[in-house]
């Protein structure tokens, strides 16, 4: 693929650009923690049907099923079949998969969380767990799919958040971190089998007989189980199909006194309509001594009894939570990867069954429930055991203005609203400070806003509401915008065409921020949302770093500059030329002269189009080696098929001893149409 430099000054100048003119007043708004609460007059129950092989049961009809509340049999008043046919990407490890970055409401085909429990797994099965999450993100996940990846020892900031973005979902199962403890120590003196109150172990755990329990000990417990209280809230907010996957070698709700909040988070699930799957870690694991058995002090046969009932103990924990949500446990295997494998397929097909209430209302109690496909006695189905219907009470907390609540649930929710098309793209480069400068573009599609003619003008407002996050999920900064336009005909004209464009200039320290848009038009009331993240490195120290990459395209006839909306959609014709930019900061030399080189690469999803080989970087106009050097190059499109690609520049210090510092890689989407 043919590669030139473009002119960097036509590129970089497109950050001060905008392709409309518009007033705009700013407020700021500070963001409340009211919590937005969507009740259904539906109980709906998720059911997966499989044979004696295991495999999902297609083709069953409403009156097929028989659902039962509290014993009564109950009238389905709707019912649905859905399927998610996944691709098999294991068959073909260059298969495209290019993953939306964001999904609307009616794009959700399934929430699935990972929770991993780092307060109860040791170092080697935390890292066996990140290998799991990694194959999930890269062949698994499917478009459609909202994760999240979730630590039980802390993490509640950026990467820990419901996303469709796999590059927030690879940098959180980067940043799992074992949890150092004395939790090993403290399991001694296991219950013995006949505490346990476990009807088919899946049953309600009996209340604990010890009165001392170690506080620490029950401190990571109960730290686990808010975690995933915390979860199911948030999973019960959402729409569609709800799986929680459990990953942790498991705890003693025995000796910690926490049976019962073990039936309160499994009553949450079930009233949120979430099914949580377990998975132990630890893979093939021997009832034999190990080095940490203290067997000087004990009796052999002692020892190898506690160690079986303890064994025992915490399965259990795992079983209840996994069984009496309408999931499964997996276990002794040291493929643990065949456990999501297994539970991705089971839910790949399932039934969605709807009944109202007894004469309409909700009495606030747990009703049990049961579900069997008549005449079928050989088919296993699997639904969660019960829920507990809402309070007809009022919510004081509520919010009572309707537009304050819209804002609210729309810029908190992992879920894009697209009334209106917004594109969002940060990009940071230095200033003359040399300090990180960061402009905020927002894209708006024009074509559906309602303009009014009026006077001659194409009239219309806009709210503009938005939010920055740090990395520990803290609000950084806030604002809001009234924009009012009034635009000639030849500006509507050309608006129409390429969109409307809101640049705004931020002042952010060195780190990784997340950015959340919300931008309602005040007469129609549509609504459309908008996030995207950034890290921004710190220049002034001695470490390799790279700027954002700035992209514009030319047509192959045509030799004119592009504009500020192609910077911010980067959507081109196959027929053109897209130039790059970048900056390079704080490269090693000898005798003042750097020793870099960069290699560039277009993926579509997983398959590579175009993969150069290591070339010197060569500087352009206005670069100050060793510390900034400006660089890029050009693209042919013609050659790549319409679709969606990401660009990477991979930029290497040969002067560079450390390894771990010597290369800094970016990347920036763009779409051939």
């Amino acid at each position: 693929m043919k590669t030139r430099l473009p002119a960097f000054s036509a590129i970089v100048l497109l950050v001060t650009i905008c392709s409309a003119n518009f007033q705009a007043r700013s407020q700021d708004k500070k963001s409340g923690d009211d919590v937005i609460k969507i009740s259904a007059e539906l109980v709906q129950v998720d059911v997966t049907v499989t044979d004696k092989n295991h495999q999902p049961v297609r083709g069953l009809k409403r009156g097929d099923f028989e659902l039962y509340d509290n014993g009564k049999l109950q009238n389905l008043t709707t019912f649905a079949f859905e399927e998610n046919r996944s691709r098999r990407i294991e068959a073909d490890p260059e298969l495209s998969r290019s993953l939306p970055k964001a999904i609307a409401v009616g794009e959700l085909k399934r929430a699935v969380a990972f929770v991993v429990d780092t307060l109860h797994m040791k170092p080697e099965n935390l890292y066996r767990t990140q290998k799991m999450l990694e194959d999930f993100i890269d062949k698994k996940m499917e478009a459609g799919d909202l994760v999240l990846i979730l630590p039980t020892a802390g993490g509640s900031g950026l990467f820990q958040q419901f996303t469709a973005d796999a590059r927030l979902l690879h940098r959180a199962v980067n940043r799992l971190r074992p949890f150092l403890s004395n939790n090993e120590t403290r399991r001694t003196n296991a219950v013995p089998p006949s505490v346990f109150n476990v009807p088919g172990r899946g049953g309600n755990l009996g209340q604990s007989p010890f009165n001392n329990p170690d506080p620490l000990e029950e401190f990571d417990v109960r730290s686990t189980l808010s975690t995933l209280n915390n979860v199911i809230q948030s999973l019960g907010k959402l729409p569609g199909r709800k799986l929680g996957v459990f990953v942790s070698e498991g705890f003693r709700p025995f000796k910690t006194q926490t049976t019962l909040d073990i039936s309160d988070t499994t009553t949450r699930a079930q009233r949120a309509n979430v099914i949580f799957y377990s998975i132990d870690p630890k893979g093939l694991e021997s009832d034999g001594l190990s080095a940490a058995d203290d067997v000087a002090a004990k009796d052999l046969s002692d020892v190898l009894e506690e160690r079986r009932e303890d064994k025992f103990e915490t399965e259990s924990a795992l079983t209840a939570i996994a069984v009496d949500t309408g999931g499964k446990f997996y276990r002794n295997s040291n493929d643990i990867k065949r456990g999501i494998d297994d539970l991705l397929q089971i839910n790949a097909t399932y039934y969605l069954l709807g009944f109202q209430p007894e004469e309409g209302k909700w009495d606030g109690k747990y009703h049990k429930l049961k579900v069997a496909v008549r005449g079928r006695p050989d088919l296993l189905v699997a639904t969660r055991k019960g829920y507990s219907a809402r309070n007809e009470k009022k919510d004081n907390n509520k919010i009572t203005n309707p537009k304050v609540a819209e804002v609210i649930e729309a810029i908190t929710s992992p879920l894009v609203r697209r009334d209106l098309d917004l594109q969002l793209t940060p990009f940071y480069r230095d200033n003359a400070k040399r300090e990180p400068a960061t402009t905020m573009l927002l894209h708006i599609d024009a074509t559906r806003l309602n303009f009014k003619p009026l006077d001659g003008y194409y009239k219309t407002e806009l709210e503009v509401i938005g939010f920055i996050f740090d990395s520990q999920g803290k609000q950084v900064e806030n604002y809001r915008d009234v924009i009012s336009l009034n635009l000639l005909p030849k500006t509507y004209e050309d608006a129409l065409k390429r969109g409307l464009l809101s640049m705004r200039s931020l002042t952010l320290k060195p780190g990784v921020y997340q950015m959340r848009v919300f931008v309602r038009e005040s007469e129609s009331g549509l609504i459309g949302t908008a996030n995207n993240f950034i890290e921004i490195p710190n220049l002034k120290s001695d470490r390799l770093a790279i700027s954002s990459i700035f992209t514009t395209a030319q047509g192959l006839d045509d030799k004119g500059a592009s504009n500020a909306s192609t910077l911010s959609q980067r959507r081109y014709p196959r027929n053109s030329q897209l130039d790059y930019v970048y900056i390079i900061y704080n490269a090693r030399s000898e005798n003042n002269a750097p020793q870099l080189e960069v290699r560039v690469r277009v993926m579509q999803g997983r398959s590579v189009q175009f993969n150069s080989q290591p070339k010197p970087v060569e500087a352009m106009q206005g670069s100050t080696p060793p510390g900034r050097i400006i660089s890029g190059g050009s693209l042919l499109l013609k050659n790549l098929p319409s679709g969606d690609y990401t660009l990477e520049v991979i930029v290497k210090d040969k002067l560079e001893k450390k390894s771990s510092r010597a290369i800094v890689r970016q990347e920036i989407d763009f779409s051939i149409e």
